[in-house]
């Protein structure tokens, strides 16, 4: 009996559960990102930016290091895109450096489909973010996209 009690208290005290490592966490806020901007919830978008991100969007000319140009650019301010527009989806997987355990900078390609005039167009972009640990959150703290060369 005393030993039952002893590994039941092994296992209460370190529980049999999977955490995601650094990786798995920025790959995630990398999801996050691309879901949200498909179903034009900027909002959410927004939701997964640090207050102090420094963010290069396709579009803009200057570095946004605060979060109002931010929320102007996803929601659709003068250099922005417009809600409902676009959707995004990946190319491929995206690449991961694990910095830190709480510092990941993730890179990717993605397309853009939108239409331009009634035509459907696709523009291929690259995607690199930083993806800090923030408290008990992970947060995108740097983002950069632009569009993708042709081959």
């Amino acid at each position: 009996m005393m030993r039952r009690l002893g590994l039941l208290a092994v296992c209460l005290t370190f529980p049999l559960t999977a955490s995601a490592g650094p990786e798995e966490e920025a790959q995630a806020v990398f999801n996050s990102f691309l879901t949200a901007f498909s179903a034009a919830d900027f909002e959410r978008v927004l939701g997964l930016f640090a207050p102090d991100a420094l963010v290069w969007g396709t579009g803009m000319r200057d570095l946004a290091t605060t979060p109002e140009p931010v929320r102007q650019y996803f929601s659709g301010g003068a250099e922005g895109v417009e809600p409902n527009r676009f959707r995004a989806s990946t190319l491929g997987p995206a690449s991961a450096l694990v910095l830190s355990d709480d510092a990941v900078l993730v890179s990717g390609i993605w397309q853009i489909q939108r239409a331009v005039d009634g035509t459907p167009t696709v523009a291929e972009l690259r995607i690199s973010i930083a993806v800090v640990k923030r408290g008990d959150r992970w947060l995108i703290a740097q983002f950069h996209n632009s569009l993708r060369p042709a081959p």
